[in-house]
């Protein structure tokens, strides 16, 4: 696992790439790769390619940049699992190896398949190769965007990096707020790639390959996991037996490093499942789990501690305090680059770090498998809803449309946008908006800067029943956003903030393309979720584990805003400004309302806090130290 930047001048007469600019530009990915450093800058000043490097395969060679037997210079993050079975076929067409790490293969794949070698890789990825005799930079996103690429394109300039913070450091880029994606963040948590919240910065979509060459950027997507909706109806012990097989390869798969590999560990069915496919193929498991002081409600480390004596693995602890959540909010926003308004990041930047000092730079988790198995009680709730949309539909179109002037304003959320729409027509997404919904946006935003970021769903099949179109239209929402911009890149970004690389063996690409398409039932049936994941692993998960109620990993953001944190906000958005984005008086009173128990606001406003604070470091330009330094100074005593 790496840190990769890189730039093109493809536009210049004169190139200016120069080291001391590359190094600056890598030098800001140290925490992603603290084990070596390489820079490739060639002679005429128009390409430089930086790496950082977290050694976890071969661990002596596979410096980067790597050059391939014809000048192809590359720089890799990520690990491709189906390497040694790519490195062979490569082998017998005649590629000849100086290294045993994953990287080489990309060169020898590119060698022989040229730009369709990206179909041939099956891991997490984000590389750049420059083709010296092509004159062209191609670069790629995995399928379902594990690791992270940006990049710009300004003045006949290239760039690209893991992270944002590097392309801020080019003299040729500023941080300005895109603030065409504020409404789509604040509904979603995060921002939809191609966009990012920083103008003329863009992120590369998950699936996704490109090219930079004298002609300028292009992109192209070689991997579409929505293209095809229709559902494949087999027999339930069929699909259970098949996924038991494909999950235990993932996890095979990604067990494969020269350094320790542990579990983040919650205690709930997906990472207990990880735990007890591990053990019957790894003799020494570690385990990691995260737990708050003074708030019970989320702290799962019982049920974690139970799983860890069950399996016999060798379980570390660590405890966030109030007052440690509020010293990491802006540390956070500096490894976020942008917001990633999930309360979840804070607790995972506390165990990774755990997991770093107990000297286990590898950690499995379980991302993915509540959106691939439909895990989530929100799912049930949808569901057991159905009949009495049917109902509402059922009644003339007149009818239907007066359906939202009954509900009063004040009670307006996202149960209302969700049937307000299936009564009028396509219903949204189950998990859209994430956020704050349409009419909270709406009143809190500069009227300018609201625009109802509509998810563009697939058309839909011919002979697709609504709960089809429910179910393929929320599986596409799932994996084209809310998985890949904002779960996958929390791990990633606090993971790496802490040298720790994060695997995830739920998305294995066959894996989800095998369940993405079974049918409902083989998910949720009544109140069960995760049928055919249940069926799969009966008999290696405890029934402890099996029969407990869904908790979710999650974070006392409501606590927390109630003390310090809560203070911290008032400072925020008294500063002027915020009132180029908000109305501020209706922010501060939704903060009133939360702190005097009226109105639990917590989940609207832990975006608009993410917001302040990413504003105050990346745009505004303040010092983290000094901002921690003045947020820990409005601590109450019972805050700490």
């Amino acid at each position: 696992m790496c840190g990769i930047t890189g730039v093109y001048a493809y536009g210049r007469a004169a190139g200016g790439v120069t080291p001391g600019m590359v190094k600056t530009m890598r030098e800001t990915l140290a925490h992603r790769g603290p084990d070596g450093a390489g820079m490739y800058v060639r002679e005429d000043g128009r390409v430089g390619l930086g790496h950082r490097r977290l050694a976890i395969v071969d661990l002596e060679h596979g410096a980067q940049p790597m050059f391939g037997e014809l000048g192809e210079c590359l720089v890799f993050n990520g690990e491709i699992y189906n390497y040694p079975a790519l490195r062979r076929r490569l082998e017998l067409l005649g590629a000849r190896f100086r290294t045993a790490c994953d990287t080489e293969v990309i060169l020898h794949a590119y060698r022989h398949y040229g730009d369709e070698c990206v179909k041939l890789l099956t891991g997490m990825f984000a590389f750049a190769l420059w083709d010296p005799n092509r004159e062209r930079m191609l670069f790629a996103r995995d399928p379902l965007g594990e690791k992270p690429f940006y990049w710009t394109s300004q003045n006949g300039t290239f760039l690209f990096a893991s992270e944002v913070k590097a392309l801020l450091a080019h003299p040729q880029i500023t941080a300005e707020v895109n603030t065409d994606a504020l409404d789509g963040y604040l509904a979603n948590l995060t921002t939809r790639s191609p966009r990012t919240l920083y103008r003329n910065i863009n992120k590369l979509p998950p699936g996704t390959a490109g090219a930079c060459d004298a002609h300028g950027v292009r992109t192209w997507r070689f991997w579409d996991l929505a293209g095809e909706r229709d559902f494949h109806d087999l027999p339930l012990p069929e699909a259970s037996a098949r996924v038991r097989r494909l999950l235990e390869q993932s996890v095979q798969e990604r067990l494969m490093s020269d350094v320790p590999v542990g579990v983040l560990l919650s205690g709930g069915f997906d990472s207990t499942a990880l735990v007890a496919l591990m053990r019957e193929q790894a003799s020494r498991i570690p385990t990691f789990s995260v737990g708050f002081a003074d708030a019970p409600g989320c702290d799962e480390r019982q049920e974690a501690r139970w799983v860890a004596r069950h399996f016999a693995t060798e379980h570390h602890e660590v405890t966030v305090s109030p007052r440690d959540a509020l010293r990491s909010l802006a540390s956070m926003v500096h490894f976020q680059d942008e917001p990633l308004a999930d309360p979840v990041c804070v607790p995972l930047g506390f165990v990774c770090a755990e997991a770093r000092k107990s000297g286990v730079p590898v950690l499995l988790g379980g991302e993915g498998a509540d959106e691939l198995f439909w895990g989530y009680p929100h799912y049930v709730k949808m569901m057991q809803w159905q009949r009495k949309l049917s109902v509402l539909r059922s009644l003339p179109a007149s009818a239907r449309n007066l359906f939202p002037a009954f509900v009063p304003r004040s009670r307006r959320g996202w149960t209302f946008d969700s049937l307000s729409n299936a009564v009028r027509g396509r219903q949204l997404p189950m998990h859209y908006p994430l956020g704050l919904p349409a009419s909270l946006r709406s009143a809190v935003l500069n009227p300018r800067l609201y625009d109802e970021p509509w998810i563009s769903p697939a058309m839909a099949a011919d002979g697709e029943t609504r709960m089809q179109t429910l179910a393929f239209d929320t599986q596409h929402y799932e994996f084209s956003l809310r998985l890949p911009e904002l779960l996958l890149m929390r791990i990633d970004r606090f993971s790496m903030a802490n040298s720790v690389e994060a695997r995830v063996p739920f998305l294995d690409p066959g894996l989800v393309e095998y369940v993405y398409r079974l049918p409902v039932a083989h998910k949720l049936v009544g109140g069960m979720t995760k049928v055919v994941l249940r069926h799969a692993l009966s008999d290696v998960m405890p029934d402890r584990v099996s029969m407990r109620k869904k908790q979710g990993f999650g974070a006392p953001i409501g606590h927390w805003l109630r003390g310090a944190m809560g203070n911290v906000l008032v400072d925020l958005l008294s500063a002027p400004e915020m009132r180029r984005y908000f109305r501020t008086e209706k922010l501060l009173g939704m903060v009133a309302d939360h702190r005097s128990g009226r109105r639990g606001r917590a989940q609207f406003l832990w975006p608009i806090l993410n917001f302040a604070v990413w504003h105050r470091v990346w745009i505004e330009g303040a010092c983290r130290d000094e901002l921690a330094d003045r947020m820990l100074s409005r601590c109450t005593v019972d805050a700490g």
